[in-house]
């Protein structure tokens, strides 16, 4: 079995990137990435994490099941997730959540 690698800002991007609308813009010094001006993702300057948008269940209990990898920030009202430690399945996962709560509904 392979050893997991973690990711890397360069995947966040491409993962955000590759959803419908999603651009690249900057605030306080650091990428992020937006859908119709509304911000879902974020790299933060320490290059280790990404920043996303997260129900407040799901950021508790994400939270709780890996603390290695997530830990609630901004107040709790965004996740912060450890690039290093995450699997690609789950930054997908999660940066399509992101994502989808603040892109338009069709």
């Amino acid at each position: 079995m392979a050893k997991h690698r973690g990711m890397s800002p360069d995947d966040a991007r491409a993962i955000a990137l590759a959803l419908p609308g999603a651009e690249e813009g900057a605030h306080m010094g650091h990428p992020d990435f937006r859908v119709r001006g509304k911000v879902f993702a974020s790299l933060p300057p320490d290059g280790r994490s990404v920043s996303l948008k997260a129900t407040p269940a799901n950021l508790d209990a994400l939270v709780v099941a890996a603390p290695q990898t997530y830990v609630a920030i901004w107040g709790g009202r965004w996740l912060g997730v450890t690039l290093a430690t995450v699997t690609r399945v789950a930054l997908k996962a999660l940066i399509a959540d992101s994502w989808s709560l603040v892109a338009p509904k069709r």
